[in-house]
């Protein structure tokens, strides 16, 4: 037999914590996607050393897969906080019909 599970108004599944982390890490890649562009155009092609490993580096594909995972970071990031903002509207109703004050 399947069991039922019932869930408090008041628990939003941990919502405000996956936004704010899905957010921290989209604005994290971007920073670094911006940081490594900026410092490409610096760079010179006839750079020696470690100064030519990373100018490589940012020319290869890794900093427009980091912008990519980026942007699916802060868009997953805005729809948690939509979820969040809901879940803390759904709470304030279920307090309000506990308390038996009208709807109104």
């Amino acid at each position: 037999m399947i069991k039922k599970r019932y869930f408090s108004a008041h628990y939003d599944f941990k919502m405000g914590f996956f936004c704010k982390f899905t957010l921290f890490l989209g604005i994290l890649l971007l920073i670094i996607f911006i940081i490594l562009k900026i410092s490409s155009i610096f760079m010179s092609d006839g750079s020696t050393g470690f100064m030519k490993q990373y100018y490589d580096f940012s020319g290869s594909g890794a900093p427009e897969s980091a912008l990519a995972l980026a942007i699916i970071f802060l868009v997953v990031g805005i729809i948690l906080y939509f979820f969040h903002c809901q879940f803390a509207k759904l709470s304030k109703i279920a307090e309000e019909i506990e308390n038996g004050e009208d709807l109104e």
